[in-house]
């Protein structure tokens, strides 16, 4: 058997315990639950040669590893998307460092993995259906994102830390969150800030204080310094034909998927049980996903990448979908459907899908 189901057929009984309401002392214990992201950590961190970005970090990480830190403040430039024109861009200094602290390829994806999956299982705790949550995530988000552009997938699970933050009204620690996300992905500020936007007069009204203003400081400067290297990439991606910086499979895929629970979440809102500062950065990022259709044809790159960091929002929203009673469904037998489109979405992804063949087989350093 494949090992992807593996998990999937662990997660699927885990959603169909805690939707019957059995073995509860097991599935709401903590220690359970770490293991459960412990297991995660080792199939995602020492994953050896799986996903398309490996040889993409495999040269990356040949290219720093040999470098000395003050080397690395003085040279943490990369190619620039359009190679034949021989332009150089900022590397953010976070993955850098990371990159060469990390002695081989395989503790640098574990680490990543950590920053990928414990803000995962900490933001799907929040959740009442926290098994559900888990499952909604585990076909595209955990194995294609995931196993895939790994300073992306850690970025985005750091967002959903800021969401939560956010939810809570921890303004400052979203700030110290999204300096490291910076550090590590100089995209992920786009939805960082998109997340305060709502609520930016609130916060200047509430949060005034002087180290806000010192991480607000730091956080501007970061900005300002990536911001050349920033443009660049955005240039060239939105300037080069197709024919040169490729395009990204399966876009309108991906858009489908989060476009669905954001259609369900405008036309419902008030069924919603969120609080305000949730239901703000929900109503964003759902009006968001309905905007990026245009450029999934246009620049299907560039929306890609965009349509990744909705994932936190839609899956959030979907695991709460069973509770509205809006389908005439009993909550119970909608659970049950949602783990059957789990796993055909994700039978139809690892059958079908144009770059599957990057993920298989699966293996470890541990098992294989």
């Amino acid at each position: 058997m494949n090992a992807y189901y593996i998990p999937l057929f662990v997660l699927s009984t885990l959603t169909y315990l805690e939707n019957t309401n059995r073995l509860e002392k097991v599935i709401k214990n903590k220690l359970f639950y770490s293991l459960l992201a412990l297991l995660f950590i080792i199939f995602i961190g020492l994953r050896s040669e799986v996903g398309c970005d490996w040889q993409r970090y495999k040269e990356m990480f040949d290219k720093f590893a040999s470098m000395n830190f003050f080397d690395l403040l003085k040279f943490n430039y990369v190619e620039g998307p359009h190679r034949s024109n021989n332009s150089h861009i900022l590397q953010e200094m976070g993955h850098v460092i990371i990159t060469s602290l990390a002695g081989n390829i395989y503790i640098l994806n574990l680490i990543y993995s950590i920053i990928f999956v414990l803000p995962l299982f900490y933001y799907c705790s929040k959740i009442k259906r926290v098994y559900l949550s888990l499952l909604i995530s585990y076909p595209y988000y955990i194995v294609v994102i995931g196993m895939g552009p790994i300073r992306q997938a850690a970025c985005i699970s750091i967002l959903m830390i800021s969401i939560i933050l956010i939810d809570t009204k921890k303004y400052f620690f979203h700030l110290f969150t999204t300096i490291f996300s910076l550090l590590i992905h100089q995209f992920s500020i786009l939805f960082n800030l998109l997340l305060v936007v709502p609520l930016f007069p609130k916060i200047i009204k509430n949060k005034f204080s002087k180290i806000n203003i010192f991480l607000g400081f730091i956080l501007v400067s970061l900005i300002l310094y990536s911001l050349p290297s920033y443009i660049v990439k955005t240039y060239f991606y939105i300037t080069l034909p197709s024919v040169d910086i490729g395009e990204a499979k399966g876009t309108i895929f991906v858009w489908l998927i989060n476009f669905i629970p954001s259609l369900i979440f405008l036309f419902n809102i008030p069924n919603f049980k969120f609080n305000q500062n949730l239901k703000k950065i929900f109503f964003t990022f759902s009006v968001l996903e309905i905007g990026l259709l245009p450029l999934v044809f246009f620049k299907s790159v560039i929306a890609y990448r965009l349509l990744l960091y909705l994932f936190p929002s839609s899956i959030y929203i979907t695991s709460y979908i069973p509770d509205l009673k809006i389908f005439d469904i009993k909550e119970k037998h909608f659970t049950i459907l949602l783990i059957f489109i789990s796993f055909l979405s994700f039978i139809i992804w690892i059958n079908f899908a144009f770059h599957s063949y990057c993920w298989l087989p699966y293996k470890n350093i541990i098992f294989n």
